[in-house]
């Protein structure tokens, strides 16, 4: 909805100061006033006004004085100055410097409020315009990730600006690596929901015993992915993990916006986007029943395919110089240019990580060329190993952690009630009880 434009008025003539008050209040703009340029700045600063509208000699600070310092804030406001004829010169000296508008009093009041209103619609769209630059800077990873003309990366970029305004859910495709996730925020990023959350939900990696608490929440324990997800966007990746219930609890809420509590029969409602996302074929997904065809048929309403890095390998070397430029400012190190043998490995490497991989590697060859290690190769190889020792012991122990923490915050949330403790977290106090001994968890440690 449209506001009041506002204007702030600094004149050191108490007469004019307040016949361009009752000037600016009788078209309804919002006014504020100074009789000198004194304040100018901070005043400027905490109303941030539309317009300012300033004499240009007054005591202590010009308002040409002002406006120069106005200059080096990020998006100052347009300055019209009202001056007496020995004062047009400077005027003058101020329009040359970017000030909006001057007038010679005694000036018409009638030109001043149509220049004063040319100069705050101006400015509110170039306001306008960097709040959506900002949004679109936030969206700096999906400009990384699809950097190229390869037909392909043009239509998904297309597809995204052309569904992000939509209501309706968007499945993404692809490999892993490829930027899914990333296209999924730029979705809700270019959205009327960008100013709300954006919430992730790890499907895969969801234990079964505690999906309906953290999906639709409790009597004692209101957060849950829902609620955390209000008024925005909620991330589903690898729906098809889900089990059939758990899918169907799902398809409610994609349908209706309703759920309920996973220990209540009272219906609540969801507003939310759902946003999916799978990396394995969805018609050999629901044929063999890993995913509801219902439910598949809805978060595939609308679809995004994303491509693999392998796809267009015209574009490897140039994304590689892309990241590695990024990573060197970054660091702040010297560029240490590829060689022959970078950009042979480079353009053989089949990348079955896709993006993600290529990103990756040219940030860690940025880190280790400090150590002289700006081999192609020799990086690859460091990463591989690493990948490969981490993957074997990384998951169980990740999964005990996050069991071992969550069941604590419960007994500590719950002094040690354990009836409650296993009803909150959506287990049975058998199975709390054969955690907590696995866990080595005493719950005397906690009350």
């Amino acid at each position: 909805m449209f506001s009041a434009f506002s204007v702030l008025i600094i004149d050191d003539d108490a007469e004019v100061r307040q016949s361009l008050v009752h000037l600016f209040e009788r078209a309804s703009w919002q006014v504020s006033h100074l009789p000198n340029a004194v304040n100018g700045v901070k005043r400027i600063s905490s109303s941030n006004p539309d317009v300012v509208i300033s004499d240009v000699k007054m005591p202590g600070i010009s308002g040409l004085q002002l406006f120069e310092e106005t200059l080096s804030s990020e998006l100052s406001p347009p300055f019209i100055f009202v001056s007496a004829h020995a004062d047009v010169t400077m005027a003058v000296t101020a329009m040359q410097q970017g000030a909006y508008s001057f007038l010679e009093k005694p000036f018409d009041p009638k030109r001043l409020l149509m220049a004063a209103q040319n100069a705050a619609k101006q400015f509110r769209l170039q306001r306008q315009n960097r709040q959506l630059h900002a949004q679109l800077a936030a969206l700096s990873g999906l400009d990384q990730l699809l950097v190229g003309n390869n037909p392909e990366l043009v239509k998904v970029r297309g597809d995204i600006h052309q569904f992000a305004p939509l209501m309706a859910p968007v499945m993404l495709h692809g490999e892993t690596g490829s930027g899914k996730e990333l296209a999924a925020r730029a979705l809700h990023n270019l959205s009327q929901r960008s100013s709300q959350p954006f919430v992730t939900v790890d499907c895969s990696a969801m234990a079964s015993d505690y999906f309906d608490v953290m999906m639709f929440g409790s009597s004692t324990q209101e957060t849950c992915y829902l609620h955390a997800a209000e008024g925005g966007t909620l991330f589903l990746d690898e729906p098809s993990a889900l089990s059939n219930d758990q899918q169907a609890a799902l398809l409610r809420v994609v349908d209706t916006g309703e759920y309920h509590q996973a220990d209540s029969i009272v219906v609540k409602s969801a507003n939310v986007r759902i946003v999916s996302a799978t990396n394995g074929n969805i018609e050999q997904q629901t044929t063999t029943g890993q995913l509801r065809e219902d439910l598949a048929f809805r978060l595939n309403n609308f679809s995004i395919v994303m491509p693999r890095l392998r796809d267009f390998s015209d574009d490897i070397y140039m994304l590689f110089n892309y990241f590695s430029d990024h990573y060197f400012r970054l660091y702040d190190v010297p560029l240490v240019p590829l060689d022959a043998d970078d950009i042979r490995v480079i353009m053989a490497h089949g990348w079955p990580g896709n993006v993600r991989e290529l990103k990756h590697l040219a940030q860690t060859r940025v880190v280790r060329s400090q150590q002289g290690d700006s081999s192609v190769s020799l990086v690859m190889r460091q990463v591989d190993g690493a990948r490969n020792n981490a993957n074997k012991s990384m998951l169980r122990p990740a999964v005990a952690a996050f069991e071992r923490a969550l069941i604590a915050q419960s007994l500590i949330d719950h002094q040690g009630k354990m009836d409650l403790v296993a009803e909150t977290l959506g287990i049975g106090r058998r199975t709390l009880n054969e955690k907590m001994v696995k866990l080595d968890l005493d719950k005397s440690d906690f009350i």
